[in-house]
């Protein structure tokens, strides 16, 4: 990339060296990465980038941008970066105490909001591993008439949840504890989601370097066979949920026999499976145990 020293640059010339750096090192979406960091770093649009490619960019801008690109270069993702993410219809602060939200987490966001029409008004709901917020916050974005319970084990990922449900305007609506997942719960819930740490343990090193090198390993690991979580959850589920309510998690698409398999030995009864973008099971709900 340029060395910008401590002149004015063209904001193409920017554009075009951070594009080229990343198509070189072979990131998957170059110009889109490149895209976003020098439209959010430079505060300019899209538009902008294309209507008036010689506008003058300050040095420390030029230089905030390099040192940024630098970072994606060093595997870090965009969202890292920037400190955001969009997930769902939500604009998201991220922070290195939370996993970076992804699209395939969407799928559980859609289960629950198909499960949420068959049970009357109000609705609580509650998020097992909040981490960003990201699941609760989408669910009750949508649903007005649904009030939520966070649940962290981490106090850094509680705080960065409450901000983000303080920037959507839901924080009225929401409340957030500290705790092993549902241990501190009681039977009030109409629905439980959660994204738990699924990844075992061996294969953690396996993982891309955005993953593995960026995201907290406490959201990441999930034990020898990456169930330990599951296994948790789905024992606590009957003094979480209600009569009748709903238990949604997202799973490893190559182990959705086993996490059925496994919630089915703790009496929870398989509803329904949803896929991902990519046509791969990425989330299942579960009916709340036999009595």
């Amino acid at each position: 990339m340029l060395e910008h020293g401590g002149h004015e640059i063209e904001l193409q010339t920017l554009y075009t060296s951070v594009k080229n750096a990343f198509r070189e090192a072979g990131l998957p979406t170059p110009d889109l990465d490149a895209r976003l960091l020098v439209t959010e770093t430079l505060g300019v649009s899209t538009a902008q980038l294309i209507a008036n490619p010689r506008r003058k960019i300050a040095p420390d801008l030029a230089r905030e941008l390099h040192e940024k690109a630098k970072a994606r270069l060093a595997g870090q993702s965009i969202g890292r970066i920037l400190g955001r993410r969009a997930f769902w219809s939500l604009d998201l602060r991220v922070s290195p105490h939370t996993l970076e939200p992804r699209p395939e987490t969407e799928t559980v966001v859609e289960l629950a909001l198909a499960a949420l029409t068959e049970i009357a008004p109000p609705v609580l709901v509650a998020d097992l591993g909040v981490g960003t917020g990201a699941i609760l916050l989408s669910i009750l974005s949508e649903r007005l008439d649904a009030r939520g319970v966070g649940v962290d084990v981490s106090e850094l990922a509680l705080r960065q949840a409450a901000r983000n449900a303080e920037r959507h305007n839901l924080a009225d609506r929401t409340l957030f504890v500290q705790s092993d997942f549902g241990a501190a719960l009681a039977p009030v819930f109409d629905l439980v989601v959660s994204n738990p740490p699924y990844i075992a343990t061996a294969d953690i090193e396996q993982l891309d370097a955005t993953v593995r090198d960026y995201d907290p390993r406490l959201a990441l690991d999930g034990g020898i066979d990456g169930l330990d979580c599951y296994r948790t959850v789905f024992r606590q589920a009957g003094s979480m949920l209600r009569k009748n309510g709903r238990l949604i998690v997202e799973i490893d698409p190559r182990a959705h026999d086993i996490v059925v398999d496994e919630a089915a030995r703790h009496g929870l009864i398989h509803l329904a499976s949803a896929d991902d973008l990519s046509g791969r099971p990425r989330a299942v709900s579960l009916g709340a145990p036999r009595s």
